[in-house]
């Protein structure tokens, strides 16, 4: 188990998760949410991921033509989670995890919206979009 929460520290979460699903996210949506090139993401199942405290904290941006939406903690602001329920997925921000270890990206996703004058030449593997189900299941096996 692995443990995470907001800035202020009102909304925490723990996942089962082994940390391997991690990509850099290169959409609008999480640039602009983030203020940043790309947005560190770990992708896993709904089912292992439960919040421990904060619910009634947990605000919710909705995005209609994604059908997910973006989770933050409407006392500090900090961005939490995407979810995604029709996926059965979330994907976690990763830097609300509390942990030590080391985490490396597998991949870079939604590259069609990448900025413009950023070169990535990191040698990981680079969606236009999400990566299906399958293409998951390879990145993860390497």
């Amino acid at each position: 188990m692995h443990r995470g929460s907001c800035l202020c520290r009102a909304i925490q979460y723990e996942i089962e998760s082994d940390l391997k699903a991690v990509v850099n996210c290169h959409c609008r949506f999480c640039r602009k949410a983030h203020g940043g090139v790309y947005t560190p993401l770990l992708f896993t199942p709904f089912s292992r991921f439960t919040l421990l405290e904060g619910a009634d904290l947990v605000g919710r941006y909705h995005i209609a033509r994604l059908e997910a939406d973006r989770c933050f903690c409407v006392r500090c602001g900090t961005r939490l989670y995407n979810h995604a329920p029709s996926r059965g997925m979330i994907s976690i921000v990763v830097n609300t995890l509390e942990t030590d270890e080391i985490l490396r990206p597998i991949a870079h996703i939604n590259t069609e919206s990448k900025c413009a004058w950023l070169e990535i030449n990191d040698g990981l593997p680079q969606f236009l979009a999400v990566p299906g189900p399958a293409e998951f299941k390879e990145l993860l096996s390497r």
